[in-house]
């Protein structure tokens, strides 16, 4: 007997956390769309104001983005003079920092931000969020334990390093 086949894949945990992933960013994205960024694209401008003269590299490390995603993430931002490249001349390493338009577009952005994250508070209730951490922080560790994380390199918060992983 096919346990996997009987089980079907409604029952798949995996499929079940990619949906609900999809649903969470989407309803922040809905959320933040007056702000012209993704939450994904909030979270970068974020690190980057946390970290001015950030390189790339280290960008790719803090957020766990692999740099070839991360370029594709940044395009925009950079296409939208959001963000610059503020490397000395002569040298090879970016090191990115916010624009005067970057900075007013990340300070609203912060604000829709805050408005989710209530609206996603409240529609949890103070209980479904304290399981949802727990899960969270038991998903954390199922690959065993790993690199340290730039918390420790960079001094970046358990709370903000959740924020940065979008």
């Amino acid at each position: 007997m096919d346990t996997n086949r009987e089980a079907g894949a409604s029952s798949c945990y995996c499929l079940k956390v990619r949906r609900a992933n999809g649903i969470v960013t989407k309803f922040y994205d809905s959320l933040m769309a007056p702000s012209g960024v993704t939450v994904r694209q909030y979270s970068l401008l974020l690190h980057i104001s946390r970290t001015e003269g950030i390189s790339v590299r280290q960008l790719a490390d803090q957020t766990g983005l692999d740099r070839s995603t991360l370029a594709r993430s940044l395009k925009p931002l950079f296409h939208r003079e959001l963000i610059q490249d503020a490397k000395p001349a002569g040298t090879r390493d970016s090191r990115l920092r916010l624009t005067e338009r970057g900075t007013a577009v990340l300070r609203e952005a912060a604000r829709l931000w805050g408005e989710a994250q209530g609206r996603f508070a409240e529609a949890l209730g103070p209980e479904g969020l304290q399981k949802l951490e727990d899960v969270l922080q038991t998903l954390d560790t199922l690959l065993g334990p790993r690199p340290a994380f730039s918390q420790r390199r960079y001094g970046i918060s358990q709370s903000d390093r959740a924020c940065w992983l979008i």
